[in-house]
């Protein structure tokens, strides 16, 4: 059975091989160019969007530059003698109105930090900035563009300041830019239905609105990576939706511009190229692979049929050497066996003269009884003995088989009575049934014993498996149904389910652990029986118990 799988098993590594050997060059290539292919057009995009972010930063940076520039120049012909007092105010106004529509408010803060001067639509003349954070980094660099802020006014904005030293000393000129156009000009990027930009400053509060959600000076709670460089690109997962980063840095390094889109639309056309590529791939590997399994099937059953051709003879050839040497071993053992009973049987007679010369000397009579008892009891056991070695010697003969009446009343119970003892010592109930018309068949004994005894062996194993040596059953009988004689051996074993029945006259299939059997009983009963123009069933059920069923032609049945 190991053999026969093994061998099994190599062709159908073959058949495997001859499937997969085509299929991995092409799906092979199909990765590989799967996975450059995905690696080349998401490097694409991730380079799109960094150049969009850097291109977007710039813009933002130089419309900011020019705000600076523009403060920078009116600070630098600005009268600062004339900004005091009611002029002073007028002056501002005038310049304010001049810088068109970016600058929400203007004014200018004296050296000491208080707003001398102030154009817009809140009361800010006289407000001292000398201790406000923006005021200090003003005179620290020049210049400062602040993040998003209440201040005094309790509404959200950020402005540009500048500093000039007049006569020695330190003069600021501040101005508010418009958040709204500031806002739109951040949001106006372009990239696809989902695209969306807006700046972050370093505690990540919205410095613009989101068009997606989140509104000014919201907190953003996506963990953002620590920025390497001045741009770069990264995924993530943000209310659900997978997006596609890039973050550019800009003013000093203390706002974050955030440019990002959904990654199905990110990767959008890419991914459509993709799969129409493995569109074609898998297609052309499904002809290949449906091609390789014609051939190959052909290929297959011509080996497999001709291993199984071999592989059956040896093993019959292997079989038969086996069956031969356990005939002459059996017919060797019967002699040996014969011997030693003949000179039982020749002492026994010696002793029953003995036991005769005693009677006629008048000895005790009881004792004489009892001496009788034991006498006629050796004979009975030596007889027993003796028909066991003639069953032994017909069942071993490597004689062609002879067909010849069997009266089945009488064989089925001597049959019975070779494997009795093996039941009995299992806690085993066999018991038989005979119909006393059951017919006459035409049968080679020894044949029909080998039939007889396989299928009682295989009932106490299946029945000792289940049981052990208590509550096992085992039923013989035999039936005339019209002119055929019908035996049943039903056991109350382990059964079988309907896959192991299918299987079970399959030469070298067995049920049983290495060792306990060759798979062979079966299928030579099953060869036996259609020999003799019979047929051999099976009914089981798993867990309950299997009936095997001969049919066998009585000799004055009709063919």
């Amino acid at each position: 059975m190991n053999e026969k799988a093994m061998f099994s098993g190599v062709h159908r590594l073959l058949f495997i091989s001859m499937i997969i050997v085509p299929a991995v060059p092409l799906f092979l290539a199909a990765a590989i160019g799967y996975y450059s292919y995905v690696g080349t057009t998401k490097k694409f995009a991730t380079n799109a969007i960094e150049q969009v972010a850097v291109d977007h930063r710039n813009m933002i940076a130089d419309f900011l530059d020019e705000r600076r520039t523009d403060l920078e120049t009116l600070l630098a012909l600005v009268n600062i003698d004339v900004l005091r007092g009611p002029v002073g105010q007028a002056e501002i106004s005038r310049i304010l109105r001049a810088s068109g529509s970016v600058f929400q408010d203007m004014g200018v803060i004296d050296p000491a930090g208080r707003q001398i001067a102030y154009s817009g639509p809140y009361a800010l003349v006289g407000k001292v900035y000398a201790d406000a954070a923006w005021f200090k980094e003003t005179l620290k660099h020049g210049y400062y563009i602040s993040d998003v802020f209440l201040g005094y006014r309790n509404v959200p904005h950020f402005i540009v300041a500048v500093a000039r030293r007049i006569q020695g000393k330190t003069w600021v000129l501040r101005a508010t830019i418009d958040s709204k156009l500031f806002g739109r000009l951040v949001e106006q990027v372009s990239i696809g239905d989902s695209g969306e930009a807006y700046i972050l400053n370093r505690d990540g509060y919205l410095q613009t609105d989101r068009r997606s959600h989140g509104e000014l000076l919201e907190r953003d709670d996506f963990n953002y990576p620590t920025h390497e460089g001045s741009v770069m690109a990264f995924t993530g997962k943000d209310g659900g939706a997978e997006y596609l980063f890039a973050s550019a840095t800009m003013n000093d390094g203390k706002w974050r511009l955030v440019v990002r889109q959904k990654k199905e639309e990110a990767f959008q056309s890419t991914m459509a190229a993709v799969y129409t590529v493995l569109l074609i791939l898998v297609c052309g590997g499904v002809v290949i692979v449906f091609l390789a399994v014609i051939v190959s099937r052909r290929v297959w059953d011509t080996l497999h049929r001709q291993a199984e051709e071999v592989c059956v003879l040896e093993n019959q050839l292997l079989q038969a050497a086996r069956l031969a040497e356990l005939g002459e071993m059996a017919a060797g053992f019967a002699h040996e066996i014969n011997n030693p009973l003949q000179v039982m049987k020749t002492d026994t007679a010696l002793l029953e003269i003995t036991l005769s010369d005693l009677v006629e000397k008048g000895t005790d009579p009881v004792l004489c009884a009892e001496a009788q008892e034991v006498v006629d009891q050796f004979s009975i056991q030596i007889g027993r003995c003796a028909a066991i070695t003639r069953e032994i010697l017909r069942f071993g003969r490597h004689d062609a088989p002879e067909l010849q009446p069997v009266v089945l009343t009488q064989y089925i119970p001597e049959v019975g009575a070779m494997v009795q003892t093996k039941a009995e010592v299992h806690g085993i109930d066999l018991h038989f049934e005979v119909d006393a018309n059951a017919p006459t068949i035409s049968a080679d004994p020894g044949q029909l014993q080998q039939v007889m005894i396989n299928l009682l062996n295989n009932a106490i194993y299946a029945v000792v498996d289940r049981h052990g040596t208590e509550g096992g059953e085992i039923a013989v009988s035999v039936k005339n149904i019209q002119g055929s004689a019908v035996i049943r051996v039903a056991d109350n074993g382990t059964g079988m389910t309907q896959e192991v029945q299918n299987k079970i006259f399959i030469p070298f299939y067995t049920t049983k652990p290495p060792g306990k059997g060759t798979g062979m009983g079966l299928p030579v009963c099953h060869t036996i029986i259609d020999s003799l123009g019979g047929e051999l069933a099976v009914e089981s059920v798993r867990g309950e118990g299997s009936t095997f069923v001969i049919t066998l032609p009585g000799m004055n049945s009709k063919p």
